[in-house]
């Protein structure tokens, strides 16, 4: 059974949890693959991802990440790539594939560069990069990148099917929820019937956990629906950088935790199930906890 875990917004200039999460990852989680979700703090700078590499072990190879806000507060512009984060390319240009699980497609400019999707035991695993957002959001002026979602997701083998970014279309904290990647969204579902294409979004940005109820195309913030009609959606942005207290955006109807450092656990047992597992390290910088607790499981069945 493969097992893949996420965990975002702790590495570059943080603490020690980052460090110890990927450690037990390795140890303990037979990880067939890694996604970090985003934000090597402060800046995304070059010597930023140094200390992210320090963080992995020395070892990327079964990592990716979906480029997160920070990861573009510096970055570089020329005709050939568009503007782009230019230290998160650096990084991830020294290990291509099998070197890292984070390809970069050099024929397309900008963020289309980094997405990408991984077909793993029967599901489609689609990885974006949305950016800036509020300040430049997806698709970042580049309509091609709506029509390579919108393919990849319907030309998937059903609704086994996971969106991983870095910003959530809903989310409780400091920043809350994201209508600036409504687009994003939308092609998510099916536009004549408004039928749910994919089984989960998974992101960060706010530091906290917050997993939602299936929600619908239209005004997710008000209610969750039946599965067949909605799209459940997971915020674990607890990697190692503080906790945000929930008080903007959509409160979570499933669960929410902002005081525990946490990794999401995804095991895919088939085609048609899959269990979604938040573990906690607990409080502490660095954590002292050598097994995690599962503060909640939300199972997936197609």
């Amino acid at each position: 059974m493969p097992v893949l875990y996420w965990t975002a917004d702790g590495a570059g200039k943080v603490g020690d949890v980052p460090k110890a999460l990927f450690k037990w990852m390795r140890a303990h989680g037979s990880p067939e693959l890694i996604v970090y979700g985003g934000d090597v703090y402060n800046h995304g700078k070059p010597k930023e991802f140094d200390r992210f590499l320090v963080q992995v072990g020395g070892d990327v190879s079964e990592l990716c990440e979906t480029a997160g806000n920070h990861d573009w507060h510096t970055t570089s512009e020329s005709l050939d790539t568009g503007e782009i984060p230019i230290g998160y390319e650096q990084f991830w240009s020294q290990f291509q594939p099998p070197a890292s699980q984070q390809p970069i497609d050099k024929s397309k400019r900008g963020g289309a560069r980094y997405e990408h999707f991984h077909d793993l035991a029967g599901w489609r695993l689609i990885f974006l990069d949305t950016g800036p957002c509020e300040d430049n959001p997806w698709p970042m002026g580049d309509n091609q990148r709506i029509e390579w979602l919108t393919e990849t997701v319907r030309s998937g083998a059903g609704r086994n099917q996971i969106v991983f970014a870095h910003h959530s279309r809903l989310s409780f904290g400091k920043h809350g929820d994201n209508s600036s990647i409504d687009q994003l969204w939308r092609s998510l579902f099916e536009p004549v019937t408004n039928k749910p294409l994919v089984a989960l979004t998974l992101a960060g940005h706010d530091h906290n956990v917050s997993v939602y109820g299936p929600r619908p195309l239209e005004s997710p913030e008000t209610r969750s629906v039946s599965f067949d009609q909605g799209i459940h959606i997971i915020v674990n942005g607890a990697g190692g950088l503080g906790h945000d207290t929930g008080f903007r955006g959509t409160k979570p109807d499933l669960f929410f935790d902002d005081d525990h450092f946490c990794i999401t656990r995804i095991n895919l047992h088939n085609d048609r199930s899959a269990d979604v597992d938040i573990l906690s390290f607990g409080k502490n910088d660095p954590p002292t906890k050598s097994e995690p607790d599962v503060l909640m499981t939300l199972p997936i069945r197609l």
